[in-house]
């Protein structure tokens, strides 16, 4: 496998991992979805396809959540 590739993995896990320390919630999601994203699209680039649907999963999760954070502070 090339390492370049094998690079970009690691770099989705670690953003991932990185996001899981944030205190703040938005940071949080912002970086997950970074993460999750670099971690999907090493996973097509892999064919590992459950792979990519557990981080396409996370990546609507967070956008759907952010979307509400933002609502709620316009309502206020």
């Amino acid at each position: 496998m090339n390492v370049y590739l094998e690079i970009f993995g690691y770099i989705g896990t670690l953003l991932i991992l990185i996001s899981m320390m944030m205190s703040s919630v938005k940071k949080l999601r912002i970086i997950n979805i970074c993460g999750s994203f670099i971690s999907m699209v090493y996973a097509l680039l892999c064919n590992t396809y459950p792979i990519v649907f557990l981080n396409l999963g996370l990546i609507i999760i967070n956008v759907i959540q952010i979307y509400k954070l933002y609502s709620l502070k316009k309502e206020r």
